[in-house]
């Protein structure tokens, strides 16, 4: 007790001081002003862990001790939110942790909104800096290392517009360290995911929903809700649903999903969010019909709207943290160059190089890459698991439909009669436009590929050489799509793929497919019982089962080519039709026994 009050007064000292120093009263420094993140009583257990009395200063690193550097900055800069509450166990946490776990170093805290900037000030008297203000105070103070921390969710525009600001700034330090948003890598979803499971695990009882309410941004990085979406399918849990309310998934993605499962009646929403602000609080949890919580009310679900941040998750707080000392131990100081110049050709030499590509569709699965790097540029030829594209183009599908024939990238075929492709490759590590053209729907479909950097291995001459000489077998400027006259009439299992509403419908593969005088009809099998009919090219077709999961016969026009199919699900009171494709790979025929 004694040496409790001893702490207390000492703090009260330090406090008084620094009352008596030119502070402007802004608050940009975590540790001294934001009183609402830290109280006194953890100030206290602090000081207490890491007295001299308990560790001997000449053993004890600069780090262990918690002595600052005098020229050392973290700025964490966050959105911001007028909620109070929220934002002390949200933002706040996540500073805190971090000030705990690099002692050595200052906290500050910069928000990038100056709506909610100015709100607090006028109605609290609560004075945060925006990234302006915070990075002039830092230079002016003498800081000479600066960590940047975002917590921003994605690389969306409020990362791009701090990474241009932080562009200015360059020369006001001797090194910026700039560390990643919550969703970069493929660790930090496995890490998200892990966290957030495990904080809503209690909720699953087989009739219960977790859907989480996302953002939404117009920026390219808005895949990474969907991209969460899948994750969690893969992974195997089958509760959970993300949405977002300004882009999508969207609620009525949500629905449907749940529609589909069809063994709901009661759904929790929490926010996927760093903060518990005024989407989640009304857009979310409020009583206004346009709420997520009242639509769903209005579904037939019972609805629980748990109002709480990810940034009140220890496992979230802590992922902040690596990031933090992931941009520390790297020490690749920021240059202010743009994400597409840090992720140019300069980060593998000249050569040629084997590498893993992420496709934005499974029904555009790049099977094999091969990277070129020479004098600063990159191509690759990459080969397509199917045959139904006659040519790409790096953009979108609405460029493409408006460019001209010589701007795009017709096929080739390698010697085993896959088709490839010889593209210009702009950026590693970061999703590319590619739109490819359907030779069957005679339309542009737009896709994203990403090409690995970490994946890349280099080839030797030899392996280059033929490598190279496949890809540029010269083919006709277009091909007929595979057809059922391709193979022998008789039985035959045959591996699909399948894409289209929530992603939780599947169709089992391999599925059976029977040609008759050439014309090929396939039997499949959904994994819901709950299909009443599927409509193929305006045609209607009905179960052929009566119990167990929906089985259909229906009619494949081609092989290797997008079957546009719809099904109508009758899991909820409301029938609801939903569009799929499904794509029969005719190499992977097998005949029947």
């Amino acid at each position: 007790m004694k040496r409790k009050l001893i702490a207390a007064l000492t703090a009260l000292g330090v406090i008084l001081c620094l009352g008596g120093c030119g502070n402007d009263g802004r608050t940009a420094s975590v540790e001294t002003a934001q009183t609402e993140s830290v109280s006194a009583e953890e100030s206290t257990s602090v000081e207490e862990s890491t007295s001299a009395e308990e560790t001997p200063a000449e053993e004890t690193s600069a780090e262990e001790s918690g002595a600052k550097k005098d020229d050392a900055a973290i700025l964490m800069v966050s959105f911001g939110t007028s909620y109070n509450d929220s934002r002390d166990i949200t933002i706040g946490a996540i500073e805190t942790a971090v000030g705990e776990a690099f002692p050595e170093y200052e906290v500050r805290r910069a928000f990038t909104s100056q709506i909610i900037i100015d709100k607090l000030a006028e109605r609290d008297g609560l004075e945060i800096d925006n990234v302006t203000e915070a990075l002039d105070r830092a230079a002016a103070d003498g800081i000479r290392e600066l960590v940047v921390q975002p917590t921003h969710l994605m690389d969306g525009y409020e990362y791009t517009d701090l990474v241009d600001e932080l562009s200015g700034y360059v020369d006001s330090f001797d090194q910026i360290l700039l560390g990643k948003p919550l969703l970069t890598d493929d660790a930090d979803f496995d890490a998200v995911i892990a966290a957030i499971t495990e904080h809503t695990a209690s909720y699953l009882d087989g009739e219960t929903a977790v859907c989480f309410m996302g953002h939404g941004t117009a920026a390219d990085s808005n895949e990474v809700y969907a991209k969460l979406q899948d994750r969690l399918a893969e992974a195997g849990y089958e509760d959970y649903y993300i949405g977002t309310v300004e882009a999508a998934p969207t609620l009525d993605d949500v629905i449907g999903a749940l529609q589909e499962k069809g063994t709901y009646t009661r759904v929790i929403l929490e926010p996927l969010m760093v903060v518990a602000g005024d989407h989640a609080n009304n857009d979310m949890a409020g009583d206004e019909e346009d709420s997520w919580k009242t639509i769903l009310e209005n579904e037939g679900y019972e609805v629980e709207c748990v109002l709480e941040g990810l940034g009140q998750i220890p496992a979230i707080q802590e992922l902040y943290v690596e990031h933090v000392r992931d941009a520390i131990s790297d020490g690749t100081a920021f240059t202010g160059e743009t994400k597409e110049e840090q992720a140019s050709a300069d980060s593998l030499s000249d050569g040629v190089y084997t590498i893993d590509v992420e496709s934005s569709s499974s029904m555009f699965n790049v099977e094999k890459a091969v990277l070129t790097v020479e004098d600063g540029s990159m191509s690759a030829v990459i080969t397509l698991g199917g045959t139904g594209y006659s040519m790409l183009y790096m953009g979108t599908g609405e460029e493409a439909a408006q460019a001209a024939d010589e701007d795009c990238i017709p096929y080739a075929e390698d010697e085993n009669g896959a088709y490839t492709y010889t593209i210009p490759v702009e950026a590693l590590d970061m999703p590319l436009d590619c739109a490819a053209f359907s030779i069957k729907k005679e339309e542009w479909y737009d896709r994203q590929l990403t090409f690995l950097s970490a994946s890349a291995v280099e080839q030797d001459g030899a392996e280059t050489a033929d490598t190279g000489e496949a890809a540029q077998t010269e083919s006709a400027a277009s091909a007929e799509p595979a057809a059922a006259a391709e193979l022998a009439d008789g039985s035959y299992t045959m591996e699909l793929t399948f894409e289209g509403g929530s992603g939780r419908a599947e169709i089992l593969s391999p599925a059976a497919v029977t040609i008759t005088d050439g014309k090929a009809v396939a039997s499949i099998q959904w994994n819901s019982p709950n299909y009443d009919y599927m409509l193929v090219d305006g045609e209607k077709y009905l179960p052929v089962n009566t119990e167990g999961d929906s089985v259909f016969e229906i009619p494949v026009a081609a092989f290797d080519e997008p079957l546009s199919v719809i099904g109508d699900t009758v899991a909820m009171s409301t029938p609801h039709e939903v569009e799929y494709t499904i794509t029969f790979h005719s190499g992977t025929a097998k005949a029947a026994k």
